[in-house]
């Protein structure tokens, strides 16, 4: 595929403004972690969300409808990252399965995957009842790896780093 100059050049603004928001981004961290400060900066490097910045605040007790900023269980597919995800239901919410859709209230909420993009299978996350100090997460992107894989679960409280709140 050939571009165009105009095509070029937009990408290596869109380069150049990537590049710059991560080094702010990572300035902003080191301060705020050096200064023991309640929030930092989170980026979100995929097409998952809407949003790709937010402030994550650390004393903010989560809630359905919140995103948080979380660490992620080992897996195969992501390494030394932390997501930002939405949460769906909290503890005591049921998380009804329905083949490999997954439904909160009698409403789909998401449809997982057989396979990841690579190929992999995937297997299903939990469902049931939701533990005490966990909760069920998602994004509406089709390829978003959430609860609904068992790779992530139910995201215990211990893993969260934050309530992360959309800027940008």
């Amino acid at each position: 595929m050939i571009h165009t100059a105009r095509e070029n050049l937009n990408r290596r603004w869109w380069r150049i403004a990537m590049l710059a928001a991560l080094l702010v981004a990572t300035a902003v961290t080191y301060i705020a972690l050096k200064w023991e400060r309640s929030w930092y900066l989170s980026i979100n490097w995929t097409e998952s969300l809407s949003h790709w910045a937010f402030i994550v605040d650390r004393n903010a007790d989560p809630v359905i409808g919140d995103f948080i900023d979380f660490t992620p269980p080992p897996n195969a597919y992501y390494q030394n990252i932390n997501f930002v995800k939405q949460i769906v239901a909290g503890p005591g919410d049921v998380v009804a399965c329905q083949g490999r859709a997954f439904l909160i209230r009698d409403e789909i909420v998401a449809i997982a995957k057989t396979h990841s993009q690579g190929g992999d299978p995937l297997s299903l996350g939990p469902c049931g009842e939701v533990p005490e100090d966990h909760f069920f997460v998602l994004t509406p992107h089709k390829d978003s790896f959430d609860s609904r894989y068992g790779e992530i679960g139910y995201v215990a409280r211990t893993s969260i780093r934050g309530v992360a709140r959309p800027i940008l």
